[in-house]
């Protein structure tokens, strides 16, 4: 990166960032946890990609019409302990609602592909969940997601798969519950899951494998119906991380793959003209790569049926969601769609949820599929908040 770029890229940064230091009502954590999990990996029945070519190849074949008459790229099983160092970030307010000699509520943050956890806090209080919601009266949690920002960037072919990513989630849960995360982070009376795209789907799933853990789900950029997730990865083109942006991700394995620039990352996550340039040249320069085993091992964890999942569950999504609506979520054919004069019981969504109490869809208008990154977005944060309270949480 030249030094006349990367001076623009801090000199913007700083425009837009708000830190938990400037807010005296709230304090913020930064901090590393060690996390070991048992999960299932899948080998790959290819080999790693050795250039750019194969990879770009391989989405050839496993995006063409007849993809799904071959045969699977997963090997069987086996199951394998590791730890992980996982990058998270605490925040709580001066002021909780406590309850039964507890803390109050902690929303514990995952983020979606191509995003860390800044996609939380990414700016000003136009796009800051984080500030949002300590000055709502909750604590977060946030953090990176396996293979993400600074937490371990283990092998993209058989560690960053989504049952280890669950199982990292399951156990940061369950150490946040139990009060053993860290030193300074006390045991919440609630724990809500809030995700956005991939992370919602991890959310999903962990209410789905074990209901006990979660208080109350909060999922954004998310649908059941996959049918346009290809759409995303063709834009990527498959490039190979470590050449599409040396300066930061030369170490990575070449299963580590981005999007080319800035116009890629808008066709995607922005919905044109309802965004400031600005946050998408930052979110450019901020993007974090996936990993090819991600995108392989989602159906294990997508769609489920969380059926014994008891707790309130709401849906936002975006007007102009690319990824799970095919750029349209208020027309027939999404999941969230509610009929004209129906509830929200009446989208195919609910079904994923038959004991949710309450079950709600909420759709975000003039937005894409990166929701906090439009001008719109502390609208959402206000649907949610209130959603939380009317149920208690």
């Amino acid at each position: 990166m030249t030094p006349i770029l990367n001076t623009a890229i801090v000199l913007l940064s700083a425009a837009l960032t708000v830190s938990c230091a400037a807010e005296p009502e709230s304090t913020c954590t930064d901090f590393i946890a060690p996390v070991t999990v048992t999960a299932p990996s899948y080998g790959l029945q290819f080999p790693p990609f050795e250039n750019g070519y194969q990879a770009t190849h391989f989405l050839n074949v496993a995006t063409n019409r007849d993809a799904g008459l071959g045969p699977s790229p997963l090997k069987a099983p086996v199951n394998v302990t590791q730890t992980f160092d996982i990058s998270a970030r605490y925040c709580t307010p001066a002021k909780t609602y406590a309850r039964d000699g507890k803390g109050g509520s902690v929303m514990l943050l995952t983020h979606g592909i191509g995003f860390d956890k800044s996609y939380w806090s990414f700016g000003n209080a136009t796009y800051n969940y984080v500030l949002a919601a300590t000055r709502a009266g909750y604590s977060t949690l946030s953090y990176d997601r396996l293979g993400t920002g600074l937490s371990s960037h283990p092998s993209a072919y058989t560690a960053v798969q989504a049952p280890t990513e669950l199982a990292v989630l399951t156990q940061l849960t369950t150490l946040l519950r139990s009060g053993t995360l860290g030193h300074r982070i006390p045991a919440p009376a609630t724990v809500v899951h809030v995700g956005h795209s991939w992370g919602s789907i991890l959310s999903c799933a962990l209410a789905a494998a074990t209901p006990s853990l979660s208080d109350g789900l909060v999922l954004t950029g998310f649908t059941h119906n996959a049918t346009w997730m290809n759409d995303f990865a063709i834009s990527t083109g498959f490039r190979l991380a470590r050449d599409a942006a040396p300066a930061r991700f030369a170490a990575l394995d070449s299963g580590y793959l981005t999007w080319p620039d800035a116009l890629a990352n808008q066709y995607a996550f922005f919905a044109y003209p309802f965004f400031d340039p600005a946050v998408l040249r930052l979110a450019e320069a901020r993007k974090q790569p996936f990993a090819v085993a991600e995108l392989l091992t989602e159906p294990l964890v997508y769609p489920v049926v969380a059926a014994e999942f008891a707790a309130p569950v709401l849906i936002v999504v975006a007007e102009f969601d690319l990824i799970f609506c095919g750029g349209a979520c208020g027309i027939p054919g999404s999941s969230v769609y509610v009929p004209p004069g129906g509830k929200a019981g009446d989208a195919p969504s609910a079904a994923f949820f038959p004991k949710a109490r309450p079950f709600d869809v909420v759709l975000q208008p003039r937005t894409g599929h990166g929701m906090n990154l439009h001008y719109n977005a502390s609208s959402m944060y206000e649907v949610t908040f209130g959603f939380l309270r009317r149920n208690g949480l």
